[in-house]
């Protein structure tokens, strides 16, 4: 089964898959939020798997490494080969979380290439996917997904 999870940016999406799924045996990657004081200051990668952490981007004056430059985020190039590691050994998982199909992917970069392989195995999947980028990923990849919407 192929599961579609979508909603606006900062809905929670990320921090409710990662709650139910923390502690069920799966692979694949979420990105949680990070805070200080109450704001939040970047996303950190979860390996599902092992339960291990990489810093994924921090907002411009948090990031003190070098990384790809978004308006609002600096990613972090280790983060995103962590992630690649993760999805690319979860598949000997019967579960695999993909977080998230976003504008990097959209243009060809990020996570897209192991994504797409998965998308294109048998694996039991769920890839969370913001709103606005929904139907740009249905139409690259029209596969029977089923969908959630989180508001």
């Amino acid at each position: 089964m192929k599961i579609l999870f979508t909603g606006e940016r900062g809905c929670g999406k990320s921090t409710l898959i990662y709650e139910i799924f923390k502690n069920y045996d799966c692979g694949g990657v979420v990105c949680i939020p990070v805070f200080k004081k109450d704001k939040i200051i970047g996303k950190d990668a979860v390996d599902m798997a092992d339960k291990s952490k990489k810093i994924f981007c921090r907002i411009h004056e948090e990031a003190d490494f070098y990384g790809i430059k978004t308006e609002n985020y600096v990613i972090n190039e280790d983060g995103i080969n962590f992630c690649i590691n993760a999805l690319e050994k979860a598949f000997d998982k019967n579960l695999v979380i993909v977080d998230e199909f976003g504008f990097l992917e959209k243009k060809g970069e990020g996570i897209y290439s192991i994504t797409e392989k998965l998308i294109k195995s048998e694996k039991n999947l769920i890839v969370i996917v913001r709103k606005e980028i929904e139907e740009y990923f249905l139409k690259k990849f029209p596969y029977e997904f089923k969908r959630i919407y989180m508001e």
